[in-house]
């Protein structure tokens, strides 16, 4: 008998050793050749299996099967930068019954195992009752632009979800802001340098300045006979999550306020703050919970200092309003680059329902739905959620060092998929 979990793993592994990063456009995708590298394999993976096929220019690959009306099965191939500090090999490996790799967890292991969860139901005999159509996108990490053309050329499912996020089953996804703020540098800044994407906690920054500073823990601090270096290294994490990460810039300035006082002192507690309490932007509701804040880019550009802060805000707040809060908190000028609304189903919804059961049954659970400041592509779908593959209570490595899972998990994700798409896809 085949072992369709056993294949998946394999694919997977494949998938994960194809480093799809964003990089410069080129013939394969416009997101770089790794990205095309990898929409090509999956799409190739996908035809292997006999899904029809179409491959839309590197921007991203659909895979269908079967008739009806279409039921969207959403994830991504391309990746967050490794960065440093791996202790396996970033592009795949497993040892002591770990899975490691880049796309483990976020998102190509998730989406190879919805996969063949289809392709063995299909194998045993069943018919769905939809056309079941996997996207996969090529540009999910940094700006939606692969689900921006999917808009302009095909007609988006109204119903799916999307593999990329955690169990039991999020109903509500926060908006998620990028705001791109720009003031005035502090007096004696001469550089500061961090970060490489607004949705990852910082996880190094440099700063050059013209005074004396103090060396605190975690900061390196070196004299080059006309100016200070101050530099720091930190732990990135999934912006959504910011207290899992430890953020390079909030060392640097602390190390600057205590040396230079009261102008990087109340930079400092402005920014140096998850819960935007420090830029007076602090709020919750009762459906989504709290607000995140976290700067991920930080540079000086003809003295001005200017910042990439990710904000995932409550379902209730205008994204505008917290605009306006933080330039009047900084004294800055405030533009949003980039944006999602926020995103709510109703947990009695027959989708919410059939996917939260499947995972109570195949885990012995009575959980609930839950609400996430992390941006996926069920946002895309007017009836869509997320739906795993983060267990609850287990530590989340999605864009940090050592992203991984163990085969015991991957195979009881594989469990969940597997139930849940015969519920909602295949039983009458």
């Amino acid at each position: 008998m085949k072992d369709y979990f056993q294949s998946a793993l394999d694919d997977t592994m494949r998938l994960i050793s194809h480093c799809s990063v964003q990089s410069e456009p080129c013939a394969l995708s416009p997101f770089g050749e790794g990205v095309g590298t990898c929409l090509r394999a999956w799409a190739e993976l996908t035809a292997s299996l006999g899904f029809t096929v179409n491959n839309e220019d590197g921007y991203y690959v659909t895979a269908d099967i079967g008739q009806g009306e279409t039921f969207g099965i959403l994830g991504h191939m391309d990746v967050v930068p490794l960065g440093d500090g791996w202790t396996h090999n970033p592009l795949g490996e497993i040892d002591g019954g770990v899975i490691y790799g880049r796309g483990i967890m976020d998102d190509k292991g998730p989406m190879t195992l919805c996969l063949y969860a289809v392709k063995q139901l299909l194998d045993s005999g069943l018919e769905p009752k939809y056309r079941i159509r996997f996207i996969a996108g090529g540009n999910e990490e940094s700006g939606w632009k692969c689900i921006e053309r999917y808009n302009q050329v095909d007609v988006m499912p109204k119903l799916g979800f999307s593999p990329d996020a955690d169990f039991p089953v999020i109903n509500c996804e926060k908006g998620l802001v990028h705001y791109r703020i720009v003031m005035d540098a502090p007096c004696g800044l001469i550089s500061l340098r961090g970060g490489e994407r607004g949705n990852v906690v910082m996880p190094h920054c440099k700063a050059v300045v013209s005074f004396p500073v103090k060396e605190t823990e975690g900061v390196d601090v070196s004299f080059d006979g006309e100016k200070y270096t101050v530099e720091a290294y930190g732990t990135p994490a999934h912006a959504s999550t910011p207290s899992l990460g430890d953020n390079a810039m909030w060392r640097v300035l602390d190390a600057l306020s205590v040396s230079a006082g009261r102008e990087y002192a109340a930079l400092s507690d402005a920014l140096c703050d998850d819960s935007g309490a420090g830029l007076g932007i602090a709020m919750r509701d009762e459906l989504s919970g709290a607000l995140t804040a976290n700067v991920g880019v930080a540079d000086v550009v003809d003295g001005k200092l200017v910042m990439i802060l990710d904000v995932r805000h409550p379902i209730s707040t205008d994204k505008q309003d917290i605009a306006r809060m933080i330039a009047t908190r900084l004294d800055a000028d405030v533009e949003i680059v980039h944006c999602h609304d926020p995103h709510y189903v109703s947990e009695d919804s027959e989708l919410v329902q059939g996917l939260l059961g499947a995972y109570n049954d195949v885990t012995g659970s009575a959980l609930k739905p839950i609400a996430i400041g992390g941006g996926t592509y069920a946002r895309a779908l007017k009836n869509g959620v997320a739906f795993g593959p983060g267990f609850p209570g287990q530590p989340l490595t999605i864009h940090q060092k050592d992203e991984r899972i163990s085969i015991t998990d991957f195979k009881a994700m594989y469990d969940i998929y597997l139930q849940a798409i015969r519920r909602v896809c295949f039983e009458q």
